[in-house]
């Protein structure tokens, strides 16, 4: 009996899946736990490396070279940080629970994430980013470097015996750069006049441009820029970019109206082929009312009106159509400007010699001069000037005379200078009538809303560099500028035999130094690079 009772006991098998359920449920249990564990683990990785990508790219945002670059970067990091919670865990904290991602610049042990800003990074991504190329210089940074601190995520899977850990660290990183590309600005690029003639100087002339301009040592400094069809040009020359047609026309319209149809990235711009030398002039000179070349029929369009102050040393003889076709100064044998007939704004400055142009040897252009020849009287204070409007960037000074900039903002806002004759008959405000303007008012063209006619708005090349590297040889795609520029036309361009020629002064500068005012015209932007 016994026996049989043991063999119907091994050969009875019902009850037998729920004995392997009891076997397998602690594993399927610790399984599904780990399982649980992993997830949260990927979400908290998850919200951290987004945290770290956009307080990365915020900072980034803000590296555009000026002086306070990184405190702004530290800022917008604060404010991005302290705001935003992020799920998934945190040391002591249970499913469901979050942390809030801090960041303090001057309390490093206070916050989750540690930034740092770098001037370079390795060619290779799989390489460290070593010490060497972090930077505390807001004139240096181009790179925002976040690192979250590691976050130990509590688990829920049970703890092995023999164990003491019951958490998981996690952490992430994530570096951005700045890009700066310029829109609805003039297709030009002037050569930088401090870059040597062999173009060896890169950095070093780059940064000649920008803390000459910081210390004031480009205020009222008058510079002559002439084209070339060299396919070397240097410092004293100056081309242009890409526009959205070909043609020399093409280029002239965008000369003309400052709208070239594209942006140009700063670190890979488009060059046009050769001089360009025909019609050039006839675009840029609609903006002093002259309407030579293809541009003689332009008078009537508002697209193509002058500025509102457009004294420029114009022969006022031969009837409308010669006074405001092409650009034909009074000269006193190879100087533009006559002071017993008419001058021009920058007159009369002292000038050495580039490789293709010439540059003042300082803000020594002949202030009196000018005001009694446009005028008529004695010529008002440089505090009196600067009171009105100053570009002068040194927190030193004051200069020793006020910039023809300067000098061009106290007429147009002293209205009544703008009548005051020369004495060959020019005045300021700009003719109508004939060849001369005939479009909208020029009231119904607020300066604020459509900016001065008489500036243009240029990218600055360490020319001679970038034909040395290949990237300034005929129509480039990928020419590096070192800084956009915002600049003033002293006159109107000039012909000269083949080439053409542009006088102007520098009013502010992207970058090291810069006051900032080329910032509506800046497409600022941050990538991801790591």
């Amino acid at each position: 009996m016994l026996n049989k009772a043991i063999k119907r006991f091994l050969d009875d098998n019902r009850g037998y899946v729920i004995a392997l359920t009891l076997i397998s449920m602690p594993l399927l249990l610790g399984f599904s736990l780990m399982v649980i564990d992993v997830g949260r683990t990927g979400n908290l990785h998850t919200d951290l490396q987004n945290a770290a990508d956009a307080m990365a790219l915020t900072g980034a945002r803000e590296l555009d070279g000026r002086d306070d670059a990184i405190d702004r970067a530290n800022a917008a990091i604060e404010a991005l940080a302290n705001s935003a919670a992020f799920g998934g865990g945190g040391t002591g904290m249970s499913l469901g629970s979050h942390i809030t991602v801090t960041y303090d610049a001057g309390n490093d042990a206070g916050s989750t994430v540690t930034v740092t800003y770098l001037k370079e990074i390795p060619a290779s991504d799989d390489d460290p980013i070593p010490a060497s190329m972090e930077t505390t210089d807001p004139n240096e940074a181009s790179y925002a470097r976040v690192v979250a601190k590691p976050q130990a995520m509590t688990t829920i899977f049970p703890v092995p015996v023999g164990f003491n850990r019951n958490t998981i660290n996690v952490a992430a990183e994530a570096v951005a750069v700045y890009r700066a590309s310029a829109c609805d600005v003039t297709p030009i690029y002037i050569c930088n006049p401090y870059e040597n003639a062999s173009g060896t100087n890169n950095e070093e002339a780059a940064d000649l441009l920008h803390t000459n301009f910081a210390a004031g040592n480009l205020y009222g400094v008058q510079i002559e820029l002439h084209s070339t069809a060299s396919s070397s040009p240097g410092p004293g020359n100056f081309g242009f970019l890409s526009t959205y047609g070909n043609g020399a026309n093409v280029l002239a319209e965008a000369l003309a109206t400052g709208s070239p149809g594209v942006c140009y990235k700063q670190d890979s711009l488009e060059t046009k082929t050769g001089a360009n030398a025909g019609p050039v002039e006839a675009g840029l000179n609609t903006r002093f009312g002259f309407y030579g070349g293809s541009f003689k029929s332009a008078s009537n369009d508002g697209r193509y009106r002058p500025a509102r102050n457009v004294r420029s040393a114009q022969t006022q003889t031969g009837g409308a159509n010669k006074i405001c076709g092409d650009y034909n100064p009074v000269m006193a044998g190879s100087t533009v400007g006559d002071v017993t007939q008419a001058v021009p704004l920058g007159y009369g400055a002292t000038m050495s010699a580039l490789a293709g142009g010439k540059i003042s040897t300082g803000n020594n252009w002949n202030y009196g001069s000018y005001w009694n020849v446009a005028h008529g009287t004695g010529a008002p204070s440089t505090t009196t000037i600067l009171s009105n409007h100053s570009s002068f960037p040194s927190p030193t000074g004051p200069p020793s005379q006020p910039s023809a900039y300067d000098v061009y903002r106290y007429e147009l806002d002293n209205a009544t200078l703008l009548d005051n004759a020369s004495a060959n008959g020019e005045k300021g405000a700009p003719l109508t009538g004939g060849q001369c303007y005939g479009g909208p008012d020029l009231s119904n063209y607020s300066d604020g809303e459509y900016g001065d006619r008489r500036e243009i708005f240029a990218a600055v090349v360490n020319c001679k560099h970038e034909y040395n590297s290949g990237r300034l040889t005929g129509h480039s795609t990928d020419t590096k500028a070192i800084a956009f520029a915002r600049m003033f036309l002293t006159k109107p361009a000039i012909k000269e035999s083949s080439e053409r020629y542009l006088s102007l002064e520098m009013i502010d500068i992207t970058g090291k130094g810069g006051r900032g005012t080329l910032d509506e015209f800046l497409r600022e932007e941050a990538e991801l690079v790591r």
